[in-house]
């Protein structure tokens, strides 16, 4: 499993290299993208990618300090779309969740009012 920080980092990545090509990638690049509320420096940038990389994420040709050369693995860049269509679903749900809501409750409210009718007719 994936922390979000390393969910952005690899979102990046793929995002930067298209068609799984190489291409050389600054920490600096990679920590202006993360959120503020997600510090980072490069010494973690460079943990999460080591991570990526342990995890069959991303492939890593070379990395110094500063920069990195990688290219995100079919396996990293399936999991983005996974994540992408999985965000788009859970929306979709929710939207369906709240109008059958609204629909039981007014057919609850519909149903509670043609008995009370029914109930004071008959007697």
């Amino acid at each position: 499993m994936l922390d979000v920080r390393s969910k952005y980092v690899l979102k990046f990545i793929v995002n930067e290299c298209n068609e799984g090509t190489y291409k050389i990638i600054d920490a600096t690049d990679i920590i202006s993208f993360l959120p503020k509320k997600y510090k980072a420096d490069t010494e973690n940038v460079a943990q999460i990618i080591k991570h990526l990389e342990n995890g069959d994420y991303v492939s890593v040709k070379y990395s110094d300090e500063e920069q990195f050369c990688l290219c995100p693995s079919p396996f990293g860049r399936q999991f983005i779309e996974n994540e992408d269509i999985q965000n788009k679903n859970k929306t979709v749900l929710k939207h369906l969740g709240r109008r059958n809501n609204l629909g039981v409750l007014l057919f609850a409210l519909l149903g509670a009012f043609l008995g009370t009718l029914i109930y004071n007719l008959l007697l």
